[in-house]
């Protein structure tokens, strides 16, 4: 699998079913994802100005090709509500042909 074309997921959270709605929506219409699940609510655990805090969330899975990570990272920082946004890239290391090719079909 060449690595421009690898499948890659993206996993962010946001504190509002909106957000994740609206985020999902712009990432799809710019041809970034070819999906996003939205999972939630989740109840999120972390340090954060040095107290331990938690918070209602939901996650946002990106399904995307790792061509397009850069422009999928730095569009969703701009767009992302959070001071400092979790954003996590994952490597997949095998898929279906099928799947990676319909993703690969549906991001530039």
């Amino acid at each position: 699998m060449h690595s421009s074309t690898q499948l890659v997921i993206v996993v962010t959270t946001v504190a509002s079913h909106h957000d994740a709605e609206r985020i999902a929506h712009q990432l799809i219409d710019s041809s970034l994802a070819a999906c996003v699940q939205i999972d939630g609510p989740v109840t999120s655990h972390y340090r954060w100005d040095g107290v331990i805090q938690s918070s209602t969330e939901f996650r946002l899975t990106i399904k995307t090709a790792s061509g397009c990570w850069q422009n999928l990272k730095e569009q969703l920082i701009s767009m992302h509500p959070y001071e400092e946004p979790g954003i996590l890239m994952l490597p997949v290391t095998d898929t279906t042909q099928g799947y990676l090719d319909w993703v690969i079909q549906h991001t530039r």
